[in-house]
């Protein structure tokens, strides 16, 4: 026999469903209502107390609680099922507007509000989005002015030999229009005349042609041989059904250039075309490496535009709105609206060289920020605005593309993905899918030219949005019966990533159906929220030092209450929780007390909460494995806590005699199971009924003989018995709380034949 002396460092490890031999002597079987820290020790978790209650906030609502950025202003946005939202002012606890209709916030029958919206601020600005909403184009067809701009026709007299003198008309280049291949020049007759400008204007007859040697006076001639009119040496004709027109000269066409619609080059285009408003297709050559556009003739210029015929502006109602919100004094009053957003329409191109955006014909999924453009997700694309106008999907041109421009890429993978969320992640921004994981960068400016979208990883997660802390993201995924929480990272060394799995150490602690998921990256902190077990809050504290992780701490804050939604504020947590029929707001403090005396550790129901802690069996360490062996005769003569000054505590221990064989009758004989016989005197026992044939100890029968010890002045408690059969807690119900650091155990050691 052995004394052995046993010394656990302090209880910030958390919660561990490994077996006793793997566990890390930090870590316990069950942690409730704590607030474990690598440095502080462990202490009770803070009360809350109570903003606001006036059953007002409904359970099935979508909540977005945000900070404006300064520390005193602070809003929740609730969004009912109803088409109606409300604001609240976390700072004055105060509703500032009643409940107010909006149609872009109706949902189809069978949605939630909940799992409907998805919101995103800058400054004064939220970004509402309605995720039932398929987003369209408008209704009204664009004809930019010029609804006859592919069948009008244009002839231009570039020049002319400048001979006034009749000997050398024959001299004189020679210009032709034709119609439908036939030539209408020739049907000009000898007059002298005066056109639009006053000029007088002589126009000559010719079989083949007309001939003269003012510019101006032969575009009106030609323009009165063919039913048009002029502005200066350029002729316009519109024509009339499926006709086709078009022009040359006795030049080879140098003197003159016509076109119907389409033109090959913007140097072919009058400086002084005069017919403003009119829109001509540059269709380029073989010389040329741009696609169609489109220049119409405004204020004397030729400016790039777009494609008469299209619908060209999105509608608005089936777009994400703005909520506008800000406080204007300290009494205070608000600049509160609710809107449609002016997006901008196409503006130059066509359907194929500016195609509407990606967006258009689905549902948007997320809204978010990055690198000064707002963006969308929808389908298997993510679809990013105009660097500096939010508003704006369209290229600016077509002609080139701009560092600026719009960028809309899907993302690359083999199987069907439906991206779910997006968040800027370690100056990349990080794309959730259904059924994977992508990263989209660029090495320097993010633009449609160097844009990169790369899948990272493969995990299957659960429609809840993740959160960043720090250099780290974090996702839930979810298994058969439990949920598992990824920290998703960036490989030391390397330019891959990974997504650790953050509760492997406890594979069945966290229930399935999480709904929510909040972080705090000033006390490095992660909370869970599942329908399945609404009175709990999952808790996840960690601590790294430098790049390993010293603290990997999962338990639970359990209420007297259904708590439905939860957020995080600065250093508060929020916590919307249903007691008694009555919905409150209430606030939890974040930080670690240092007077922790001075609390009073009652929530707003002004009722104590009970804080356990269920250690996990103590082990010692062997010569050679290293390893906790719990396997061995290890009896414990007595435990010490080594606690803060004002702690209130008590220690409990669980003795479980070792199982005995009984038998039970189910009405046609005996069958033999084991029981856990809380009684010496009894070897077999007799039970009526059935019981399950997978559980060999019915819970009725795990009776434990507790034993709680009062506090002790040298903090030392009689604790005997063998750790297999032990369980010890430390627990305390009571307004006062507790500062435990370390544990020591004092007991013996029963060598045996068995090895480790």
């Amino acid at each position: 026999m052995s004394l052995i002396n046993t010394t656990i460092p302090g209880l910030y490890g958390g919660v561990s469903q490994q077996t006793p031999e793997l566990r890390h002597k930090t870590q316990v079987t069950e942690m409730i209502n704590v607030y474990p820290t690598i440095i502080g020790g462990v202490q009770k978790r803070p009360p809350s107390t109570t903003a606001y209650n006036d059953n007002t906030f409904p359970q099935d609502s979508f909540i977005y609680a945000y900070d404006r950025g300064a520390g005193n202003e602070q809003y929740i946005i609730c969004i009912n099922g109803s088409s109606q939202y409300r604001i609240f002012d976390i700072i004055t606890n105060t509703w500032i507007t009643s409940w107010t209709t909006h149609s872009y916030l109706a949902l189809p029958a069978g949605n939630t509000a909940r799992n409907s919206f998805a919101l995103s601020t800058v400054g004064d600005t939220t970004f509402i989005v309605n995720k039932t909403k398929t987003c369209s184009m408008g209704t009204t067809v664009d004809y930019n002015g010029d609804s006859d701009w592919d069948t009008t026709f244009y002839y231009w007299v570039k020049r002319t030999n400048g001979d006034t003198s009749d000997a050398n008309a024959g001299l004189r280049y020679k210009y032709y229009i034709y119609k439908n291949g036939i030539s209408m020049a020739n049907t000009a007759t000898t007059s002298t005349t005066s056109n639009e400008f006053g000029d007088t204007v002589t126009t000559i007859s010719s079989t083949d042609g007309i001939i003269g040697h003012d510019s101006t006076a032969l575009a009106y001639a030609l323009a009165n041989a063919i039913g048009g009119t002029n502005k200066g040496s350029v002729i316009k004709k519109i024509a009339s059904g499926t006709d086709k027109w078009s022009g040359s000269d006795s030049w080879g066409n140098q003197a003159s250039s016509s076109w119907q619609g389409t033109i090959k080059k913007l140097q072919d285009l009058p400086n002084d075309f005069g017919f403003e408003g009119a829109v001509v297709e540059i269709s380029g050559d073989e010389n040329t490496n741009f696609d169609n556009y489109y220049v119409k003739f405004t204020d004397g210029v030729f400016k790039e535009t777009y494609k008469p015929g299209l619908i060209n502006a999105v509608n608005a109602a089936t777009m994400p709105h703005k909520l506008e919100l800000r406080r204007l004094t300290s009494t205070p009053t608000y600049h509160i609206a609710f809107s449609e957003i002016e997006w901008s329409g196409r503006s130059v191109g066509d359907e194929d060289s500016a195609s509407t955006p990606s967006f258009i014909g689905q549902n948007i999924q997320d809204v978010f920020f990055y690198r000064n453009r707002l963006g969308f997700l929808a389908g298997d694309n993510v679809i990013l605005s105009e660097s500096g106008s939010y508003y704006n999907f369209f290229p600016t041109t077509v002609t080139d593309i701009i560092d600026s421009d719009p960028i809309d890429v899907a993302v690359d993978s083999n199987q069907a993905i439906s991206l779910r969320y997006a968040t800027p992640f370690n100056k990349e921004l990080l794309l959730f899918g259904d059924k994977a994981q992508f990263v989209m960068g660029a090495n320097d400016t993010l633009t449609p030219k160097n844009v990169s979208v790369q899948q990272s990883t493969a995990f299957s997660i659960k429609d809840v949005k993740p959160i960043v802390l720090g250099p780290n993201a974090y996702f839930v995924t979810e298994k058969n019966t439990f949920s598992g929480i990824r920290e998703y990272y960036v490989q030391p060394d390397s330019l891959s990533n990974d997504a650790a799995d953050i509760s492997a150490h406890c594979p069945n602690y966290l229930p399935k159906n999480i709904v929510r998921l909040e972080g705090s990256s000033k006390n490095d902190m992660i909370f869970a929220l599942s329908s399945d077990t609404p009175n709990t809050i999952y808790v996840y504290n960690f601590y790294w030092q430098g790049e390993e992780k010293a603290q990997s701490a999962w338990h639970k804050w359990v209420f007297s209450g259904s708590i439905f939604n939860i957020g995080v504020i600065g250093s508060n947590l929020l916590v919307m929780i249903s007691r008694s029929g009555a919905i409150n707001l209430e606030i939890i403090p974040l930080e670690f007390r240092t007077d922790f005396t001075e609390v009073k550790y009652e929530d707003a129901t002004g009722i104590p909460y009970e804080s356990k802690i269920v250690l996990s069996k103590v082990g010692f360490a062997t010569a050679t494995a290293k390893v906790d062996d719990t396997r061995m005769f290890y009896t414990i003569k007595n435990l010490k806590v080594n606690a803060e000054y004002g702690s209130f505590y008590n220690v409990v221990s669980n003795r479980f005699n070792k199982p005995r064989d009984y038998y039970y009758n189910n009405g046609t004989g005996q069958f033999p199971n084991r029981e856990y016989i809380t009684s010496k005197a009894y070897n077999y026992k007799t039970l009526a009924g059935t019981y399950p044939t997978t559980s060999l100890l019915p819970s009725t029968t795990l009776t434990p003989g507790s034993i709680t010890y009062a506090m002790n002045s040298d903090n030392k408690y009689p604790i005997t018995g063998n750790v297999q059969n032990l369980e010890i807690e430390i627990t305390n119900n009571i307004t006062s709380g507790f500062r435990i650091n370390t544990l020591d155990f004092f007991g013996n050691v029963v060598k045996s034949g068995k090895s480790v």
